[in-house]
């Protein structure tokens, strides 16, 4: 028998996580026309465009018709021309660095908002716009957990305290200034344990995927250079003992035959859909209360009315929106009941 999530239908507070995993497309969809300055947020296949490397791969005897993640695969396999690969990490960090995030509300902080402290945001981007989204909102208590599982240009880390944080920022034990963390490039025998930063985010991603209740995976295509990330979220998430319950929501515009393709071992029977927007999905019908709204509809067939985010000009104004929502968890008890209108 399956075992059920950690629902108190008493209080009607589910205390199983909501999970997200992102990955380029995501950033794609959240700011198509590029960052505050309109500079391009690429996706994997136009990296090599967008890092202006065409004549240096040609130069050096590649060819460029192949997508970045199989051009540094054969680079890094070849074991030759370590200037030519030190040129190209240089290039993605400074590139990914210098992106600025826009000062009205994206779809980073709408998410960030729409999930709880004990919920889980694991993207595999190096942009920093979803580090600076969480740092704008901090002020907003019970916000999810972060994990970066290829490394961020945000991310920080103190490996002398083994403590984490963003770039520009003290570790809180020894007051020095954070370093930057390893930015793991897509070649097909990744080791996701030797080192330390990256072996930490996926131990989170692994206990929260054997927890969760929901699982939202956001444009992320499952390359076959990152077999080994896809087998270990896999082998994870059908052991959770709720996967026969879970719900799985895959956000793509690829069609719904190939999705239904690529992520079929994450389904159990058909409790999964497929959205081309995260603003059909469970976590931004019923933002905040995605866990319980799912388990009332299923579990107590007492469907909770919907409450979308209204569309925002300014953050605090989506702050404002989200405070009755924040005092019903300090309380410990949920209404269901939607945000009353500004």
């Amino acid at each position: 028998m399956p075992r059920l999530p950690a629902f108190n239908p008493v209080a009607r507070v589910n205390h199983s996580p909501t999970v997200v995993i992102l990955g380029a497309g995501a950033s794609k969809a959240a700011f198509p026309n590029g960052d505050a300055n309109g500079k391009r947020v690429p996706v994997m296949n136009e990296l090599v465009e967008c890092l202006e490397l065409g004549d240096l791969l040609r130069a050096n005897g590649f060819t460029v018709d192949e997508d970045f993640e199989s051009l540094y695969d054969k680079l890094e396999r070849s074991g030759r021309f370590p200037f030519l690969k030190a040129e190209i990490e240089s290039r993605v960090r400074s590139y990914f660095e210098s992106l600025v995030l826009p000062p009205t509300p994206t779809l980073y902080d709408f998410l960030l908002l729409s999930l709880r402290e004990n919920d889980l945001i694991a993207t595999f981007n190096w942009d920093p716009f979803l580090a600076l989204a969480l740092m704008r909102n901090r002020s907003i208590r019970r916000l999810p957990e972060i994990a970066f599982l290829h490394g961020n240009v945000a991310a920080g880390i103190c490996m002398s305290d083994r403590v984490k944080g963003f770039r520009g920022e003290d570790c809180l034990q020894c007051g020095a200034t954070f370093g930057s963390t390893k930015l793991l490039y897509p070649v097909r025998n990744k080791d996701y344990k030797s080192e330390p930063y990256i072996a930490n985010e996926w131990a989170i991603l692994e206990t929260k995927l054997t927890e969760a209740y929901i699982l939202t995976i956001f444009g992320y295509g499952a390359p076959a250079t990152d077999a080994a990330a896809v087998d270990l979220m896999t082998g994870t998430w059908t052991k959770n003992p709720t996967f026969e319950l879970c719900q799985v929501n895959i956000v793509d515009i690829k069609s719904e035959v190939e999705l239904e393709e690529t992520w079929r071992p994450f389904f159990c029977r058909s409790h999964y859909g497929i959205h081309e927007r995260l603003s059909t999905t469970w976590i931004f019908r019923h933002p905040r209360r995605s866990g319980e709204s799912l388990a009332m509809a299923t579990l107590q067939n007492d469907p909770w009315p919907e409450n979308p985010f209204p569309k925002f000009e300014t953050l605090s104004d989506l702050h404002s929106w989200i405070g009755p929502l924040i005092a019903q968890e300090e309380e410990g008890s949920f209404s269901g009941s939607p945000c009353p209108p500004l």
